[in-house]
């Protein structure tokens, strides 16, 4: 349904949605990206990343809008009307380098207290960013020099991997071991990860409801491609997944947000199926 007069904001994944998930191309995405900047409509990047890969993908991208990072832990918002509506907004924010920072998870040290605890109690070694050398997150993400470097600087999400497959019994007592400790698991596009409460939904809310307080209807889009996305998808007015390397789109994200979209293009040509669909079906 078209809102009208409605301020638009578009919220989205990046591995495997926006960037492509063998490259990390996007060239695919210019023609969205390029009409969202001439309508003036946020493009809030919100990622499993950390603070320093996203910084770097917004200079790439020519991006200035607010940002969430490590699966929800984090939104920044950069100076200006917008981020002094979050000083009457809990959690209380902090401010550094031109940026708002709202923090919602726990830091990255008790997360790798924590992740041994959870591999003894499930019985499956589980091995984290924090465990393997900067070699094998290299070949495990396909990042090297400077963008490896940003990889690495995590502050509130800890990627991991299991030994072996975990059957879905397995993912379910993992999830709930994670809870007993006040911690939640994820599966992202490439790693399982370990944070705190928090999630990408949870942020996106934060700031929609900031920017609602400004007066107007906010219609928000939310596109991903990976189970860590659902709690995003399912807090945005409009939904969709984009498919993935094989044509498919991910059951579990499907099975959460039955009414989401499902494009037909793979990755960066996916997401500029749908933002391309959202700005048609909300025309200015």
């Amino acid at each position: 349904m078209t809102v009208t007069g409605a301020r638009l904001v578009v919220f989205t994944d990046l591995d495997g949605t926006l960037l492509r998930h063998e490259d990390y191309a996007w060239a695919a995405a210019r023609p969205a990206l390029d009409a969202l900047a001439l309508r003036g409509v946020p493009l809030v990047l919100t990622s499993s990343k950390t603070r320093a890969e996203i910084e770097a993908w917004r200079a790439r991208l020519d991006l200035h809008d607010p940002f969430i990072v490590e699966n929800g832990a984090a939104l920044f918002v950069p100076d200006g009307p917008l981020a002094a509506r979050f000083d009457r907004m809990p959690p209380a924010p902090t401010r550094a380098d031109g940026l708002l920072r709202v923090e919602f998870a726990v830091r990255y040290d008790a997360l790798r207290r924590a992740l041994p605890q959870l591999a003894r109690r499930l019985g499956v070694a589980l091995r984290g960013f924090g465990d393997m050398s900067r070699a094998e997150v290299e070949r495990l993400t396909g990042l090297s020099g400077p963008d490896l470097a940003r990889a690495l600087a995590r502050e509130y999400d800890e990627p991991f991997l299991p030994d072996r497959d975990l059957s879905p019994g397995e993912w379910n007592r993992l999830g709930e071991e994670a809870e007993r400790l006040g911690l939640r698991t994820t599966r992202g596009g490439r790693f399982h990860h370990l944070h705190g409460e928090s999630s990408k939904g949870r942020a996106a809310r934060h700031l929609i409801a900031a920017m609602e307080e400004g007066g107007g209807e906010v219609v928000s889009l939310g596109v991903g491609d990976g189970p860590n996305d659902a709690p995003l998808l399912l807090a945005v007015r409009e939904a969709a997944i984009v498919a993935r390397p094989d044509g498919a789109h991910d059951p579990h994200l499907s099975a959460a947000v039955p009414a989401a979209r499902r494009t037909r293009g793979i990755g960066p040509v996916g997401f500029d199926e749908a933002v391309r669909a959202f700005l048609e079906a909300h025309p200015a």
